[in-house]
């Protein structure tokens, strides 16, 4: 399988979304660490940080669960009839 390929839509979708889904999780863990720094020192960085990282959560899920619906439809047409 060739990346031009692999980027094109409806390829490995469920392996994208993982991707992404990874990515969420590492973007929730840094919001996290940012917010409860801000409640101790609050100092403006951290509150930016935190800021940026929700959104980068936000942003994470919304295109996990694009790539898993796009993959659940992709395994519904390659699935064979019953």
């Amino acid at each position: 399988m060739t990346v031009e390929r692999f980027c094109s839509s409806g390829e490995r979708e469920i392996l994208k979304g993982g991707v992404h889904g990874a990515a969420c999780a590492i973007a929730a863990m840094m919001a996290a660490y940012n917010i409860a720094a801000w409640c101790y020192r609050r100092e403006r960085h951290l509150g930016t940080n935190a800021v940026v990282y929700a959104l980068a959560v936000g942003w994470e899920v919304k295109q996990t669960l694009h790539h898993l619906r796009k993959g659940v439809d992709e395994a519904s047409v390659d699935a064979p009839a019953a």
